[in-house]
């Protein structure tokens, strides 16, 4: 008899569609992410046109900036802040940090740091990619976080847009971090590219993020802190000393 009731009832719940949808209808497919960064800026000459393709694309990256470079242009920061990107730290003149002392290390990444601000996560990117055990000592103990990459399609070296965007796309794989360049000479080659990387890997699924370590909370406090928006020095008879801007260098 009470198998005769539970019969009758699974019954009545399939003329109802009450049974069960498969595992698979009910997980969403996991997103696949990608991390578009950019290396050796800030530069006024590329990040205009490359900040309006992001911006386009409603795409957020992470740029890891040189402190001469940012010296001689102060209001980046808060350019790139705004916009939504997250920002790090490559050096203050992009130095081979394993040609360093301790003290040499701590000096580049310490001024370079200071002078990014609060908007600036704690996270690094070793110029050229070096790194030894001493590089790894010190970041740890400056309470950093370093952040290499895994496809490099070399966009310091040429202006072939083509190859460039050919080599992301092809290369890339969840959670892959993407090195690019909008420092160290001319990039338009390296923004033509963005503009067909970003719709082809959407279209095979893949969303774009800021790298972690690299984020900071958007608060109008710490724009404030940062001292960004300073105030413009009267005039004086004397000539301003030009800043120097760096020759193009690798990742």
């Amino acid at each position: 008899m009470r198998k005769g009731i539970w019969i009758g009832v699974l019954a009545a719940a399939m003329s109802l569609g009450l049974t069960a949808a498969p595992a698979s209808a009910a997980k969403p497919a996991p997103r696949k992410i990608v991390y578009l960064t950019f290396d050796d800026g800030p530069n006024s000459g590329n990040d205009p046109r490359l900040l309006r393709i992001l911006r386009r694309e409603q795409v957020q990256a992470t740029f890891f900036i040189v402190g001469q470079s940012l010296a001689a242009d102060p209001d980046a920061v808060k350019r790139l802040y705004l916009a939504g990107h997250a920002i790090g730290n490559h050096t203050w003149a992009h130095e081979d940090l394993t040609h360093l002392s301790t003290t040499g290390m701590a000096s580049t990444l310490r001024a370079t740091q200071r002078l990014i601000g609060p908007v600036g996560g704690a996270c690094m990117r070793p110029p050229y990619g070096a790194v030894n055990t001493s590089v790894v000592a010190e970041v740890n103990q400056l309470g950093m976080r370093m952040v290499m990459w895994d496809v490099d399609p070399q966009d310091w070296a040429h202006q072939d847009s083509v190859y460039i965007a050919n080599h992301v796309i092809s290369h890339v794989r969840n959670r892959s971090v993407v090195l690019l360049h909008d420092g160290g000479g001319p990039r338009v080659a390296t923004a033509t590219a963005v503009r067909t990387i970003i719709p082809a890997l959407k279209a095979r699924g893949y969303e774009f993020r800021t790298v972690p370590a690299c984020r900071v909370p958007f608060r109008m406090d710490l724009l404030g802190a940062a001292k960004i928006d300073q105030p413009k020095p009267e005039p004086t008879p004397t000539p301003q000393l030009a800043v120097p801007t760096p020759s193009p260098t690798s990742p």
